[in-house]
């Protein structure tokens, strides 16, 4: 429309100037038409290369925080395996220090009865304290219920202990000083005697009483202490059954105490 609007001598210029340099024009048109589609060509493919070079970007951004992810998790399990075996080792060494000082406790309970008292029920029973305050730190609720329990029979053990030990080894002074004199064989029977009418509030427990107290005053060999000890442990009822009943309650709290241990440290088959 425009080459039409031209005025009619410029027209007929342009047609002179194609018509003498149409063979340049026809070499050159090529050139240009491949140059256009050469710089066409290298703008797609330019914009093309940086979509892809943004989609690998992406990728890489997007696998980067996947493997950020998966260290966290893994050193997230790492640390919470760690705790685990540090909580079961530290449980563990409560529980076998729990088992061990309870057993030297109760053991020199028992020498009581055979040897007068040292230093030694004492440290065994700091021991056993300080034991039982290490399980209530590292263990579950259930396992320091059963250690309180345990703790609560190796004191009555450890009160009948030194309630009635003293006596128990007077009991048994008679045999080892008195021999076969009758003076001391003859003290046990009426020491019984007087024990059974008092636990029954018998008419006769004044009169056995004092039987008693004679029959041990004759008694050379024992100490005031020891006569004394034998004559007051009449008003209680027999040791032997009651420190077997004792003894039978602690077995039962261990054995609780050591199921509920193999539990909470699973080791139970």
């Amino acid at each position: 429309m425009t080459f039409l609007l031209l005025p009619h001598g410029r027209i007929k210029g342009v047609m002179d100037f194609l018509k003498e340099h149409a063979t340049i024009l026809l070499a050159v048109f090529p050139v240009l038409v491949g140059f256009g589609g050469a710089w066409l060509g290298a703008k797609v493919q330019a914009g093309g290369g940086l979509a892809q070079a943004k989609a690998a970007k992406d990728a890489a951004e997007t696998a980067a925080t996947a493997t950020l992810q998966a260290v966290r998790e893994q050193a997230d399990r790492a640390a919470t395996a760690a705790h685990a075996a540090a909580l079961r080792d530290q449980r563990t060494s409560a529980i076998t220090d729990l088992l061990r000082t309870v057993r030297d406790f109760t053991r020199t309970l028992d020498l009581l009865y055979t040897q007068p008292d040292s230093d030694a029920v004492d440290r065994a029973y700091k021991d056993f304290f300080h034991a039982q305050g290490a399980v209530e730190l590292v263990a579950p609720i259930a396992l320091t219920t059963a250690a309180t329990r345990v703790v609560e029979t190796a004191q009555r053990l450890a009160s009948l202990a030194r309630d009635r030990a003293e006596a128990e080894r007077a009991r048994e002074r008679l045999i080892t000083v008195g021999g076969y004199r009758s003076e001391y064989t003859g003290v046990g029977p009426v020491l019984d005697a007087f024990r059974t009418a008092f636990l029954s509030e018998a008419d006769d427990v004044e009169a056995l009483f004092s039987e008693a107290q004679s029959a041990l005053s004759q008694l050379s060999d024992l100490t005031s202490a020891e006569k004394h000890s034998l004559l007051f442990d009449c008003v209680k009822v027999e040791l032997g059954p009651l420190r077997a009943r004792r003894q039978e309650e602690h077995r039962e709290a261990m054995t609780t105490f050591i199921d509920q241990a193999r539990t909470t440290l699973g080791v139970n088959e």
